[in-house]
């Protein structure tokens, strides 16, 4: 079996999807309405074509962690100094940059489109679909703003322009230029005829703004983690134009990186140059030392008895020699440091040093990422300041790492300078012709090495520049799709199919969500317990009086019927069948519900009195049709009148009577509170099976809480899409302060087309089967 939670859940999706369901035609509107709008899209929108390339960039190891200076001339990066992940997507936010976009809608004209109308949109056209070229000259602002030109062709070498927004309509020749208010159109005709009565549509916009159009339908992305080959994608509504559009990034990016290496290579190629002209000079010097002295010295051998000291000199010697020409090179190096207006430090210079080399590395990277960053930020930009800072203080401590290595060649050449010292005391023996021969053949030797050592480099930074090598290469070049892409009608209306059902399905959930007024019996369920024992249907006619012996059976009727029936059962253990009728507030229909209430009743022969204690504003007496005020329980209470002498028959059945409010009083309250009133209920008691009391609304005044003593059971009337949702609080609180007598509700005005009604009420149908048992409802004389 079904539990309780079970069951409220079922009735709950049941109540859902029968809402849903009986609302279909707002599916239905909503469902036409969006395939509406996905056809007048599809006639809208510009369809756009994918345009694929693919290119790879080379991931080469740094000049600095290779250590050899050959592999500078297989470096082609632009970032050859940092590590290969880095370097690659370093690429790739240049292949992406706002200023390649730039370049290419220069080269390219892309600030300029001209198209032609295709029903309710203009398609672009290109090439030789175009019968002339527009030049945009003569710019008086300093950014364009966007404007459209409607261009036709009058005669055979007669155009007109017109424009819209500034109020621009001329005519003249095509040779001629149209002055407009921030350039000049210039014309020019691809061809000896021109279609006369066509009609060009020009569209012209700002190169920042068709760079921003660019990047917008652009994308660069890896085509896996651990490559480096990378896929381009372009949007564009012209096949044939994109291709051109996506082929030019791709040359241009490569001819960047051509123009970057040799750049590179020139500013080392700088830096050799002037260092071998000083070492020229200093060579030829020593040289012609070296020829003069042996030529007035007339020596042409050296003695044999030398030869070993001098050979252990000579060893030493070559020690001072090595740490001489690593002490020059730092020295050039720190003075070239020290010059902040130099570029890179050329790392091809060795320098066996790690702490040096690991530094002189690091610097590099940073002039490196400093000249990347300058392609997309100003000189004022933080990250170029902050890039300044670094450099200066990676700088400091290159220069730091220099002074270092300096020293420790300074001290290490004061060594060997000792030994060879030693050695050189000992050759001052020899004549002193021949020591100076020896010195001056040790100052040739050192001369000419780092000669011979700076040639090498220079021939090595020349094969670099001109190598044919290039750090990208185009895999597969700039192809467009076979048709657009974009928008695919399929998915579109798909899509607003989707959203035909999804919009009126979020639009009745949240009718529903923000509804504050009571439409369904789970309403009542969800926010009281009170048991429901009776619901009354909408009454579509103007009588008040809705049942009787001469009426016809409706479904209102019907409910009335279902009423009686669950009030025997909720009356039959009571000692009288004193019944109060109240609401939250006026206009729930408790006047109609109490008159129509005891006239069912009397239906079965009950005897039934109407007791009309809403003495504010009486209004039962009246839907009876007994006009104004007549002798009632005010005169009762009030002026000692006798009870049968104001109690008046009323309505169809002769077992129905009528105790109005009386005579206007000016203190109800207080009448309700005499003590006549218990007196007053016990007669009505012991004259009439039923005494229904159509009591004020007990949300407003206090009277029907004054009442209840006197009453066995309350019915509280609520109205269908009229009693607010926030009034069950009042009523729960009514309940859980045991303030009214044995309460019920009943539902008033529903409409039983909506589904969230389960049925009539509980006890529809009771009333006839009750009658054949013989229940005992006679009438009391």
């Amino acid at each position: 079996m079904k539990t309780q939670f079970q069951n409220d859940k079922d009735k709950s999706m049941k109540l859902f999807i029968s809402n849903m369901t009986k609302r279909w035609y707002v599916f239905l509107i909503s469902f036409f309405i969006f395939i509406a709008l996905a056809y007048i899209y599809l006639k809208v929108a510009t369809p756009q074509y994918e345009i694929l390339g693919v290119m790879v960039l080379k991931d080469e190891k740094s000049l600095a962690e290779s250590k050899t200076v050959a592999s500078y001339a297989n470096d082609n990066g632009l970032s050859f100094l940092i590590n290969p992940s880095e370097n690659v997507m370093n690429e790739i936010k240049v292949l992406t940059s706002r200023r390649l976009a730039k370049e290419v809608v220069r080269k390219l004209h892309l600030n300029t489109t001209i198209g032609v109308r295709n029903g309710l949109r203009i398609d672009e056209i290109y090439d030789q679909e175009v019968p002339f070229e527009v030049e945009i000259a003569n710019i008086t602002t300093d950014s364009i703003n966007e404007r459209n030109f409607e261009v036709e062709f009058i005669s055979e070498g007669e155009v007109r322009v017109v424009n819209e927004e500034e109020e621009y309509d001329s005519q003249a020749k095509i040779t001629q230029g149209f002055k407009t208010k921030q350039f000049d159109l210039i014309f020019h005709s691809k061809q000896t005829t021109l279609p006369v009565g066509q009609r060009y549509y020009i569209n012209v916009i700002s190169e920042n703004a068709a760079a921003n159009k660019l990047l917008a339908n652009y994308n660069v992305e890896l085509t896996d983690k651990g490559a480096t080959t990378v896929n381009m994608q372009l949007y564009y509504p012209h096949s044939k134009r994109g291709e051109v559009i996506l082929q030019t990034i791709m040359d241009c990016y490569m001819l960047n990186n051509r123009m970057e290496k040799v750049r590179m290579a020139d500013s080392t190629l700088v830096f050799i140059d002037h260092r071998l002209a000083l070492v020229e000079s200093e060579l030829q010097g020593v040289e012609k030392n070296l020829e003069q002295f042996r030529s007035n010295n007339k020596i042409t051998d050296i003695a044999e008895q030398s030869k070993m000291l001098v050979g252990n000199a000579s060893e030493y010697y070559n020690k001072l020699k090595d740490q001489e020409v690593q002490l020059k090179i730092v020295r050039d190096l720190e003075s070239y440091v020290k010059n902040t207006t130099n570029s890179r430090v050329p790392s091809s210079l060795n320098i066996q040093n790690a702490s040096f080399a690991s530094s002189l590395q690091q610097y590099n990277g940073l002039l490196l990422e400093y000249e990347k960053k300058k392609l997309s930020y100003t000189e004022n930009n933080p990250v170029i300041k902050n890039l300044h800072e670094q450099i200066r203080a990676e700088r400091n401590n290159l220069l730091q790492s220099v002074a270092s290595y300096k020293k420790e060649i300074e001290l290490s050449s004061e060594g060997i300078g000792n030994l060879n010292r030693g050695f050189n005391n000992q050759i001052s023996q020899v004549p002193a012709k021949e020591r100076q021969f020896v010195d001056f053949s040790r100052q040739q030797a050192l001369k000419q090495q780092l000669y011979v050592y700076l040639l090498q480099k220079r021939e090595e930074a020349t094969i670099a520049k001109t190598s044919n090598m290039q750090s990208a290469s185009i895999v597969d070049v700039a192809k467009s799709s076979n048709g657009p892409v974009k928008p695919i009608p399929a998915i579109i209306y798909l899509m607003s199919m989707m959203m035909g059902l999804i919009v009126p399905f979020g639009y009745l959930n949240a009718k529903e969500l923000f509804r504050t007024r009571l439409s369904s019996e789970s309403d009542i369920e969800r926010y009281t317990d009170i048991e429901i024992i009776g619901k009354i249907g909408h009454n579509s006619s103007n009588e008040p009086l809705v049942i009787g012996e001469n009426r016809p059976n409706t479904l209102i009727s019907e409910g009335f019927r279902s009423l009686r029936a669950n009030l025997y059962y909720a009356l039959q253990s009571r000692p009288s069948n004193v019944i109060m009728v109240t609401s939250s507030i006026s206009g729930e229909g408790k006047t109609f519900m109490s008159w129509n209430l005891g006239n069912v009743l009397s239906m079965t022969g009950k005897k039934v009195v109407f007791v009309e204690l809403d003495l504010r504003k009486p209004k039962l007496a009246t839907m009876m049709g007994m006009g104004g005020r007549i002798a009632g329980f005010s005169d009762v209470i009030e002026h000692n009148a006798i009870l049968e002498d104001v109690i008046v028959p009323c309505g169809p059945n002769a077992n129905s009577y009528l105790l109005s409010a009386g005579t206007a009083t000016e203190s109800p309250s207080e009448l309700l509170l005499s003590e006549k009133m218990g007196q007053l209920f016990e007669d009505l008691r012991s004259q009439f099976d039923y005494v229904i009391v159509d009591s004020p609304p007990v949300g407003l005044v206090s009277d029907a809480l004054l009442i209840q003593q006197y009453v066995e059971l309350t019915i509280f009337v609520c109205r269908h899409n009229y009693t607010r949702k926030e009034q069950f609080e009042f009523i729960n609180e009514l309940k859980k302060k045991n303030k009214l007598s044995e309460m019920y509700l009943v539902v008033n005005d529903v409409d039983f087309r909506d589904t969230g009604y389960y049925g009539y009420g509980y006890g529809y149908g009771y009333d006839s089967p009750n009658q054949k048992r013989g229940w005992p409802w006679n009438r009391k004389q």
